[in-house]
């Protein structure tokens, strides 16, 4: 299996190689097929063409389909260890030979498949099994070109991104451009045909064994979203340029950098933002200012950026005449927090074309750090770690005696921030030089920092072009609010003080599930946020918090306690309450809602299977305690998600909750 999954890895890693970024690939069951090949391709040709079965032709068409596999498999283990290099244009080059050595045999084996008397397969059980192995062969030289073609666009890449660290690398130019967007018509064109081939087999003919039957059954139910992808693909690549800055025209980001210390729907309060500049396909430029340098002179001149009608909540809390690009966090949904944010950047006098936003909370920097080691930042004559850099900042740019009293409204000597917050930019200039000096081993930790950060929602990216947006939903990387068809719940904080004191709350939440015989889910659950951790909030000492729960449509709160209620509403396709609530040092508060989804348990054939999505506030450091309880005389038959079972009837889960989560059971009566 371990091969199988490998090949399937290797021929789509043009796709991804072509949108400059390194994505996780996802089951491609269609890329098996060449595995597949050698495990049919024994049986199938000795039951139909009974006289070779022990002929120097069928011995030697035995002998071809295993080479094959073996090249097919050092290709696999050198794709491998791509991961701890991947600018090694020996490996690739090794990698690209193998594949090549690998089509050179299967092409063979498929034309030897391809002259055998047509009537072969219409003899009883064992042609139809002949059939399936000629369209599988056919397929697995068509993957097999697919991945030489995409070893030949990652040389090119390499070649010019050998430093994807340092300052001094050659751009990507439209010639590059378009020798990727030739690439890939070519490995579209190849997939179709290996799509087309794989539809002509049926799956009965690779039932006699077991573990191939499966897997080619689940890969024909993931041909839609196999062909999704290709299409997707085929619409972004015109887009690159525009979004890569390729040609003369560069591409502009708004960064807006997040303190989750005080916890904003989005991830934080925005109080530092920049603009970074990719030309080329990489990153020219990048700097942050304060986002009162461009806040306060709209706000003086008597301007505000009227609120958006579903975020009216914000207006009874902290601002009552309207918000600005610092508190343009007003939505758990990226893309339209994103769009929030680009509205008041330019509202406020805002001049640079954006193709997007993105976001990062201090937890990616922290991470960096640890790849970076200590950065200094003479200036101030400070050394940041990991372990101090929320600390130095908020001493910096929040303590009267360091930052000085309005020193908000003073522009840094540089003119690149404000008096008060200059040591973040000078920190943010110093760990961005530290990053181009790092060597090119380096880089696969920091791309592993990068994923794992998409992931957490420490990195949140929004474009503004649809189709590179769409490559981020089907990758469920666009940080959306959802709403799938079973259950789910999505807990969102603010803080509306201010203050800094998310950093120091403890937050737990209890969830028992209760499903019945009609699949519904009864939850009790309870949040508690405990504020004892020491530390410096550096506001107002009562801690404000509006909070909203995402349950499923039509779902009823039959209970709630330790907050006051400020209502219901329905907002991106599900069930929301709101309520509010204080907290001072030392003290702890418990939010108790005892609810009930419906229908979120399906029954299908013998067994019910009942799925809970968890989403993660960005920034937001949380633990789950989790248990479903099933109905009496139920019995758990599988588990997902990370679900551990207790007795035969219940399951439980405890975790930190760092990131989306989702679980599953199915289950049957005893």
């Amino acid at each position: 299996m371990k091969t199988i999954e490998s090949v399937k890895t290797i021929a789509v890693e043009h796709g991804q190689r072509v949108r400059g970024r390194r994505r996780k690939t996802r089951r491609f069951y269609l890329l098996a097929l060449a595995i597949i090949l050698v495990a049919l391709i024994g049986p199938a040709l000795s039951a139909v063409i009974g006289y070779r079965m022990y002929s120097a032709e069928y011995q030697r068409d035995l002998s071809l389909a295993h080479t094959g596999e073996q090249h097919l498999q050092a290709a696999v283990t050198l794709f491998e260890s791509l991961s701890q290099n991947p600018v090694d244009t020996a490996t690739i080059d090794r990698m690209r030979r193998e594949l090549v050595a690998a089509h050179t045999i299967l092409a063979q084996l498929d034309i030897g498949l391809e002259s055998l008397p047509g009537i072969s397969t219409l003899i009883p059980v064992y042609g139809g099994r002949l059939s399936a192995v000629t369209h599988l062969a056919s397929a697995a030289v068509g993957l097999t070109q697919a991945g030489i073609v995409g070893c030949s666009l990652l040389s090119m890449l390499v070649a010019v991104y050998h430093e994807p660290l340092s300052g001094g690398v050659h751009d990507l130019e439209i010639a590059n451009f378009n020798t990727i967007y030739k690439d890939y018509q070519q490995v579209k064109v190849m997939l179709e045909q290996v799509i087309t081939e794989a539809m002509q087999v049926q799956p009965g003919d690779v039932q006699f064994i077991p573990q191939v039957g499966k897997m080619f059954a689940t890969f024909q139910g993931d041909l839609p979203i196999v062909q999704t992808w290709i299409d997707t693909l085929g619409r972004l690549l015109p887009a690159l340029p525009t979004i890569l800055g390729i040609g003369s025209t560069p591409a502009h980001y708004l960064i807006e950098v997040l303190d989750s210390s005080e916890l904003r729907p989005g991830g934080g309060f925005i109080g530092n933002y920049g603009i970074a500049t990719l030309s080329g396909g990489r990153l020219a430029s990048a700097r942050i200012t304060d986002t009162v340098l461009l806040d306060h002179p709209f706000e003086v001149a008597g301007h505000y950026v009227p609120y958006p009608k579903a975020d009216i909540w914000f207006r009874d809390y902290l601002s009552p005449q309207g918000w600005s690009l610092r508190d343009s966090n007003l939505s758990a949904d990226f893309p339209t927090t994103a769009a929030y944010a680009e509205r008041a950047y330019t509202t406020e006098g805002g001049t640079v074309p954006l193709q997007g936003v993105i976001a990062i909370t201090p937890a990616l920097i922290q991470h960096a750090l640890a790849i970076t080691g200590p950065i200094s930042v003479p200036e101030y004559g400070e050394t940041v770690t990991a372990q101090n850099l929320v600390a130095l900042i908020h001493y910096h740019q929040l303590d009267v005696s360091a930052a000085g009293k309005e020193s908000s409204y003073i522009p840094s000597p540089d003119g690149h921030s404000s008096e008060r917050k200059r040591f973040t930019e000078l920190l943010a200039e110093h760990f961005l030089a530290r990053v181009q000096q790092l060597p090119s081993s380096a880089l696969p930790k920091l791309l592993h920092v990068l994923v794992d950060s998409l992931r957490t929602k420490d990195l949140q990216i929004y474009f503004n072009n649809g189709a590179a947006e769409r490559v981020l939903q089907l990758m469920h990387q666009d940080d959306t609010i959802q709403a799938p068809p079973g259950d789910h719940l999505f807990i969102v904080d603010a803080n509306v003080s201010p203050n800094k004191a998310n950093s120091f709350i403890v937050n737990t939440v209890h969830d028992q599930v209760t499903i019945d015989e009609h699949g519904n889910a009864v939850h009790h659950t309870t949040i508690v946020y405990a504020w004892t951790l020491p530390g410096r909030d550096y506001g107002h000492p009562i801690y404000r918090d509006y909070v909203r729960i995402y349950t499923p449509p039509g779902s009823k709160l039959s209970e709630q306690q330790g907050w006051q209620p400020h209502g219901k509403t329905t907002a991106y396709g599900d069930q929301v309450w709101a309520g509010f609530f204080t907290l001072i040092y030392g003290q702890t508060r418990t939010i108790t809602l005892i609810w009930t989804s419906y229908s979120v348990a399906k029954k299908a054939a013998n067994d019910w299977h009942y799925q809970y999505l968890l989403q993660r506030q960005a920034g937001i450091q949380r633990t789950l305690n989790l248990q479903v309880l099933l109905p009496a005389c139920e019995t758990v038959v599988s588990r997902s998600g990370g679900l551990a079972p207790v007795g035969g009837s219940a399951a439980t889960l405890t975790a930190a909750w760092n990131m989306d989560m989702n679980v599953g059971l199915d289950y049957q009566k005893c």
